[in-house]
């Protein structure tokens, strides 16, 4: 099985299918004066199920049968796939503009959390360390290991997490935000598991499991009412998650021919795995 297309397909496309559940669930099952959720409602009940299928999917196909010995450098470079690093420039620029407008926020007291602020100066780092990985990928420099730069995007989520909690405690209705708490907790698990692959504790499972989760929940959050910057930062999540999914799966598919316990990181940083989109 093509795992490198099997599984972001069915991340994007459940999410999609989410994505109109939600935005029906949001339509039909809240009090339109109290905003209080309605029990019973068919929607609440079809986005529930959907959640929960896909969860049991990803569980099912992203098991791996033998433990990626490999590090970080032969699971995630992609030197010379230009479509790649497109993508994942866009993702960073979208956290760059999350990173502005949680600030502006703050400086036009649209929003007055000190936790923005500092979620949106992050938001601006991971954006410069993001480009500098991308650049690195690209042109397959570096070794790959221990790079605090793949920590950083985590470190972002981390936060958003906190941020996102605190505002959302006083809310006693747990499905205005229940979907966009589940796009955070995933996507943070999925930047986590592929940061761990430069501290040579990569899992190939759980990287797979929890990126594509984390795209499916980030797309479904995408219905909820909620402000631009929030928007920004789940579709940084979508499109540097998916890119990760593909470019792991690829590359162990194309060290299938020689036994993964083979692999070890190459002495030359002018040499890295490559696969052409």
């Amino acid at each position: 099985m093509r795992k490198e297309i099997v599984l972001p397909v069915i991340a994007a496309a459940g999410g999609v299918a989410g994505f109109f559940l939600r935005r029906w669930e949001l339509a039909t099952a809240f009090e339109s004066d109290t905003g209080l959720q309605i029990a019973g409602m068919p929607a609440t009940y079809a986005l529930l199920l959907l959640s929960a299928v896909m969860v049991v999917v990803f569980l099912l196909l992203g098991r791996s049968k033998a433990p990626f010995q490999g590090g970080y450098y032969e699971a995630f470079y992609m030197k010379g796939n230009r479509v790649f690093a497109v993508i994942n420039t866009v993702a960073a620029f979208l956290l760059l503009i999350s990173g502005f407008l949680n600030l502006y926020g703050y400086a036009s007291h649209t929003h007055t959390s000190l936790i923005r602020v500092l979620l949106g100066f992050l938001c601006i780092i991971t954006f410069i360390f993001v480009l500098v990985l991308t650049r690195d990928n690209l042109r397959g420099l570096g070794s790959g290991k221990f790079r605090f730069s793949l920590l950083v995007p985590a470190y972002n989520f981390c936060l958003w997490l906190i941020c996102a909690y605190q505002e959302r405690a006083v809310d006693p209705v747990i499905g205005d935000y229940v979907y966009q708490m589940f796009a955070i907790i995933a996507s943070l698990l999925g930047l986590y598991f592929i940061a761990s692959f430069s501290f040579g504790r990569g899992r190939v499972a759980a990287t797979g499991i929890m990126s594509g989760l984390g795209v499916y929940f980030s797309i479904v959050a995408m219905a909820d009412r909620t402000d631009t910057a929030t928007k920004l930062l789940l579709g940084f999540a979508i499109l540097y998650l998916l890119v990760g999914m593909v470019s792991m799966y690829a590359n162990i598919r194309c060290r299938t021919g020689a036994p993964v316990a083979e692999a070890t990181e190459p002495e030359m940083t002018e040499e890295a795995p490559s696969h052409e989109t």
